[in-house]
């Protein structure tokens, strides 16, 4: 009975051995098989662009402010952008050490701050608004509209969070995720937007390239907020209570506000192909 047993047992090590190769050779053999999609796509680095494609998507919100302040985001409304490129990342302390040491341009903002050797990763923080459209212009580049940036943001679903609709603590750097600084750009996968752009909520709140104004339709269209003295700043950052606030979201400040303040860079489709 063992000699029987033991030749069972060689013939089943045979057949399985003969069954993963004949399937390894098929796999092999099949014309759709591409060995490349098993692996994962490579990371994106900082100063790579994501395609927004062009379309229509919804455009601020109806929804009452969460602080009890006035509703500068509203109404909600459709938007309609042509094909554009926005950075994946915020641009980084690495990307403008090399901006500053390429160029003439001396930064306004102490963003030097925020820096130190190790960090080139992680956003730049403390620029102003020349500061940001400086670098941009560099970089061959420029910062996104507001519309750009809360497409990049929310899809064309209209998501409250890069996530969806409920706040997350755990999703995003916020004040209530308990670092209270800023971390290395993308280390939170789930705070990505649909179209692949990390960071879009926590970390560093971001320029825009617009000045505050009233939507079509807004409910307070003589706020004070609209004097044409506020430039548009988007997303909540690591000092910030995320649960307050929204992708769609404005922040106004003066361009020569720097504390904590970041950017990413925008380009249009037809001189990203050139």
């Amino acid at each position: 009975m063992r000699r029987n047993g033991s030749l069972f047992r060689l013939v089943w090590a045979a057949a399985c051995l003969i069954f993963f190769f004949g399937c390894a050779q098929e796999e092999a053999a099949d014309p759709s098989f591409d060995a490349a999609e098993v692996d994962h796509a490579p990371r994106p680095l900082p100063g790579d662009m994501v395609l927004i494609p062009a379309g229509e998507f919804t455009m601020g919100s109806d929804e009452a402010p969460g602080g009890g302040g006035e509703a500068l985001f509203a109404p909600e409304h459709t938007v309609e952008l042509p094909d554009y490129y926005i950075d994946v990342f915020e641009v980084t302390n690495g990307e403008f050490t090399r901006f500053q040491l390429e160029s003439d341009y001396q930064a306004e903002g102490n963003w030097r701050e925020y820096y130190s050797i190790g960090k080139e990763d992680f956003p730049v923080a403390n620029v102003t608004w020349e500061d940001a459209k400086q670098f941009c212009e560099w970089a061959g580049k420029r910062l996104p509209t507001e519309a750009e940036w809360e497409k990049a943001a929310r899809g064309t679903g209209g998501l409250a969070f890069p996530w969806g609709e409920e706040f997350n603590p755990h999703f995003s750097n916020t004040n209530e995720y308990g670092v209270r600084n800023l971390l290395e750009v993308g280390n939170i996968e789930e705070d990505k937007s649909p179209y692949g752009v990390y960071d879009m909520y926590g970390n560093v709140q971001e320029w825009s390239s617009e000045l505050m104004r009233p939507y079509p339709g807004s409910p307070v269209p003589r706020s004070q907020a609209f004097d044409g003295r506020y430039v548009s700043v988007r997303g909540a950052s690591y000092a910030m209570r995320g649960a307050s606030m929204r992708l769609w979201t404005r922040s106004g400040y003066f361009p020569k506000s720097q504390f904590g303040l970041g950017f990413r860079c925008a380009r249009d489709a037809e001189q990203q192909e050139q």
